[in-house]
């Protein structure tokens, strides 16, 4: 490809783009303000985190953590802020082996739960972490019944306290739910953050995701290409994304990489088409393409379509 190492730059770009929106700038400064917290009499603060997949919220936290190195001091490992991300059906034995594998631990799977669980108490003190972020808290809730439900809201509830540093717990909506099955630890968690999707239901959620697509506009360089940051493009964008961070990557990813497969590169209606029809949406009919004509303006949300809902 004539164009690969252009074509190759503008993709990295909006890969690794950060745009700095309110609500980015909003948990950052909760993230800060609970990053300072010195353990005293009081008690920390803990938020907990939540959006859609694909929204962004990892990508916020693991920008965050990257700020916060662990410190290499001559006697110990500082760890400023303790980050996990959890896999599917995680018991509390398994969330405290991953915390402290993430610590540097190397008995990090060697002892039961409640040998595990003081280690792990232990170590965060003994490493002066300021910040624990457990992100896809979800999966604690994803595993079991109520019982199952309960006894990881318990564990959680004991190390909070016991540790006395903020914590984040990040993950889709339903992580809500261990709020409401332990009374203390929702009083623990008053503060919760959600992130919404993009959209064009008001003007000034319209004016925001427009903001952001002529962001991601400005990364094609010299690349010819239609004003998808306008009022009819941006609705398409948001049929095709769903308002997803992710998948607005995604798709313009490909758009791009479609575009200088092209002797004369151009990003069009008919490139974003068949992007979508690649990353988004395999196989899909001419009717449920938004940048297709023959688009019926319905969101795609029924059967096997992307953004077909399934439990919060």
């Amino acid at each position: 490809m004539k164009n690969k190492p252009i074509c190759t730059e503008i993709v990295k770009n909006i890969r690794l783009s950060f745009i700095n929106l309110p609500h980015v700038k909003r948990i950052l400064a909760a993230l800060d303000r609970m990053h300072e917290y010195q353990c005293g009499s009081e008690e920390a603060e803990h938020i907990m985190l939540l959006g859609e997949s694909g929204v962004g919220k990892s990508t916020l936290l693991i920008r965050y953590v990257k700020k916060h190195p662990a410190i290499e001091h001559e006697e110990f490992t500082e760890v400023p802020v303790l980050y996990v991300a959890l896999s599917q059906s995680p018991t509390p034995k398994i969330l405290a082996s991953m915390l402290l594998r993430a610590l540097g631990d190397p008995k990090w799977h060697m002892g039961k739960e409640v040998e595990l669980t003081d280690r792990l108490i232990f170590l965060i003190k003994q490493c002066r972490v300021r910040l624990v972020i457990i992100d896809e808290a979800n999966h604690l809730i994803d595993r079991g019944g109520e019982k199952t439900l309960h006894t990881a809201a318990d564990w959680l509830k004991r190390v909070v306290d016991a540790t006395r540093v903020s914590f984040v717990l990040a993950g889709i909506p339903r992580t809500r739910r261990l709020l409401a099955t332990n009374d203390q630890l929702r009083e623990r968690f008053r503060e919760v953050i959600e992130i919404d999707r993009f959209s064009v239901a008001n003007v000034p959620a319209e004016h925001e995701f427009r903001s952001v697509l002529n962001t991601f506009k400005g990364y094609l360089r010299e690349l010819p290409t239609i004003d998808f940051s306008g009022a009819v493009l941006a609705r398409l964008f948001a049929f095709a994304s769903d308002g997803r961070l992710r998948d607005i990557r995604r798709l313009l990813v490909r758009a791009v990489e479609l575009a200088y497969e092209q002797s004369n590169p151009r990003l069009t209606n008919a490139v974003l088409a068949e992007a979508f029809r690649t990353v988004i949406y395999p196989g899909s009919p001419d009717k449920r393409n938004p940048f297709h004509k023959a688009f019926d303006e319905k969101p795609l949300v029924t059967g096997d379509e992307p953004f077909s809902p399934v439990e919060r």
